[in-house]
């Protein structure tokens, strides 16, 4: 029986070993999407204590505390509506904190010993091992000797945002930002820490989602962010370019969209141009209009990303905020989504057809990734990734984040595309500690390998599979993101 969390976790061959430790183990780490703050990685701030590095922002870890059973208030209730941190005083003083953090970690404590076979399990345990050097695993017999290590260690300088990103070899990471931004923490971090680039990511999603309510009002906030009028579609392709080219200076390589319905009908610029109009003055939009809508906007910016040098990332299928209830007490992305379930082959199809098609007779050269939340969806978004020069078929993103997920990801890739040309992992977190997912990838990577060569379905020749598995690993991402 092997030990849990030994060195060779998850590596089931002498192959695997070797491509781990030799070839993919320390290599660094370009995180192409997550949703890290860059004002806490400016600030650098204290993390505080384990309950805060560990619970505070991420919505995997609450979702299972819910299906746990644990109660709210041990979940979300030390954050407010907006997504932030209530102050000390809010929570009642520092020593009413202190007590309600550890009820937290003891809870979420709780709550891993009923993880088995789920990547919570293997995520935290990660966590432990290569921040803080704790390799036993955590229950409620050690959890207080592992609150106080952990807590002591946070309290160190080399401990905050910065040192933690570091400690793990992440040399360039990607957030996640809206085009009105003011980008003011990404330029206050590039004068000041070279350790590690971050750069913004464009996501235009309140620009394209012409349903929403507060559309008109996003509308004007972009009007002030580019100081010019927005009354018709070009004008907002005008801003929306005018915005790109402002991300750019600051170090932006890469645009990103969320896709949950429908998202593509065939429209005319005069079609496209009506339907806009009628979302600005908050008028009701029918679903065709709103796909025509979406449609259109999605290969004009697919257009300019090409243009300008921007890699596009398209994120298809998450239903978000279903419970209702839950959403008025505790607000957005505390865990409530789950998959779309909607057929969109051709929708995508047309898309990428039409930013292609635009950019050949341009003379530019459009890059895109795809990723699906739903696993049904595996084979059609990779086979149609390989229809496109330069159109990835995304890593394992959000609900098949796991080991079986990451496993059928890397499959299905190998069977439709040269694995050789794969980009590798992303983060998608929205906490500091999440990093050793890089690991857990890089392990299953090179278990995949190693399996098809014991089993004879592939020559061992070491150097060769080494290199790849670095290129896999860091050097792909690189090349994808900023050549």
């Amino acid at each position: 029986m092997k030990t849990f969390l030994d060195d060779d976790f998850v590596l089931q061959s002498k192959v695997a070993q070797t491509l781990y430790h030799k070839y993919a183990e320390n290599q660094p780490i370009f995180d192409f999407h997550n949703h890290l703050s860059p004002q806490e990685i400016y600030e650098n701030k204290s993390l505080g204590n384990l309950a805060n590095a560990w619970l505070d922002h991420d919505h995997y870890k609450w979702r299972a505390m819910r299906a746990a059973g644990i109660p709210e208030s041990l979940i979300t209730g030390h954050i407010n509506k907006d997504g932030n941190v209530k102050s000390d005083e809010e929570r009642g003083g520092a020593e009413a904190v202190a007590k309600a953090d550890y009820a937290r970690y003891l809870a979420f404590v709780e709550t891993l010993q009923l993880c088995v076979g789920n990547p919570l399990y293997h995520w935290s345990h990660l966590e432990l091992a290569r921040y803080f050097g704790i390799t036993e695993p955590v229950t409620a017999s050690n959890a207080k000797a592992v609150w106080d290590k952990c807590n002591a260690l946070l309290a160190k300088p080399e401990y905050g945002p910065r040192g933690l990103l570091e400690k793990l070899g992440v040399k360039e990471l990607c957030t996640t930002d809206d085009p009105v931004d003011s980008l003011e923490y990404h330029k206050k971090i590039a004068a000041d820490w070279k350790n590690c680039k971050v750069r913004p990511s464009f996501r235009p999603d309140l620009a394209i989602n012409a349903e929403n309510p507060y559309f008109a009002s996003y509308i004007s906030r972009l009007e002030e962010a580019c100081a010019c009028k927005v009354n018709s579609l070009s004008d907002l392709l005008a801003a929306l370019s005018q915005r790109m080219d402002f991300f750019k200076q600051a170090g932006s390589v890469v645009s990103d969209h969320s896709l949950e319905n429908d998202f593509y009908l065939a429209a005319t610029p005069a079609q496209a141009d009506q339907i806009f109009k009628k979302a600005l003055a908050g008028n009701f939009l029918t679903h065709d209009e709103l796909a025509q809508y979406k449609g259109y906007l999605l290969i004009e910016l697919g257009k300019l990303y090409a243009a300008k040098g921007f890699v596009m990332q398209i994120h298809i299928g998450a239903l978000r905020d279903q419970n209702a209830a839950m959403f008025d007490q505790a607000g957005k992305n505390i865990g409530e989504d789950s998959l779309q379930d909607f057929n969109f082959a051709p929708q995508i199809g047309a898309v990428l057809n039409g930013i292609y098609s635009a950019a050949a007779k341009e003379g530019n050269s459009p890059k895109v990734i795809l990723y699906n939340l739903n696993p049904k969806d595996n084979e059609a978004l990779a086979t149609m990734a390989a229809n496109f020069r330069n159109c990835q078929f995304g890593p394992a993103w959000w609900f098949n984040d796991h080991k079986d997920g990451i496993e059928e990801q890397i499959r299905v890739y190998a069977r439709t595309a040269p694995l050789g040309r794969y980009v590798g992992m992303l983060t998608d977190s929205r906490s500091f500690l999440s990093y050793p997912r890089h690991e857990y990838f890089r392990r299953i990577l090179c278990n995949f390998i190693g399996n098809l060569v014991e089993n004879g379905e592939f020559p061992y020749q070491e150097e060769a599979l080494g290199n790849m598995v670095k290129n896999i690993c860091y050097q792909n991402s690189v090349d994808f993101f900023l050549k």
